[in-house]
């Protein structure tokens, strides 16, 4: 006997298409968010410190990739993971070349780039569990 997840209407949980077409959509909003947040500072950071302003096309470039294959694997969860982990060493140790953002953990961008990046971590989260819940 196969053991399934209660289905839940409307949860994020539930085998019916509807939370799977939502997700998809947060998912693409949450990705266009940490795109855009980044993508705005691109200049600024290239200029200032051009290895954070290559990590920062790489970022966004990783957000449009994970859009195309939108949670069906683990790309955009590694790369919002690396988003939260670079932001909290810029924030803490500071990186090569990147000290001015030691402490500066009340910069509104970054605050909305970490919300969107914990989001989205979460969904992929709980996607790539039902996938494998469900492949069982």
């Amino acid at each position: 006997a196969q053991i399934t997840a209660p289905s839940v209407p409307g949860s994020i949980m539930s085998n019916s298409p509807a939370p799977s077409v939502f997700n998809h959509w947060i998912g693409l909003l949450l990705l266009t968010g940490i795109g855009w947040i980044h993508f705005r500072d691109i200049p600024g950071k290239l200029s200032e410190t051009p290895s954070l302003g290559w990590s920062y096309i790489l970022l966004v470039a990783g957000c449009a990739a994970s859009g195309a294959w939108l949670l069906g694997n683990g790309l955009g969860l590694a790369i919002s993971l690396g988003a939260l982990i670079a932001y909290t060493l810029t924030r803490t140790t500071g990186l090569p070349g990147a000290t001015g953002d030691i402490g500066n953990w009340a910069e509104p961008a970054g605050i909305v780039s970490l919300l969107l990046e914990a989001a989205f971590c979460v969904l992929a989260v709980v996607r790539l569990r039902s996938a494998a819940f469900q492949t069982r």
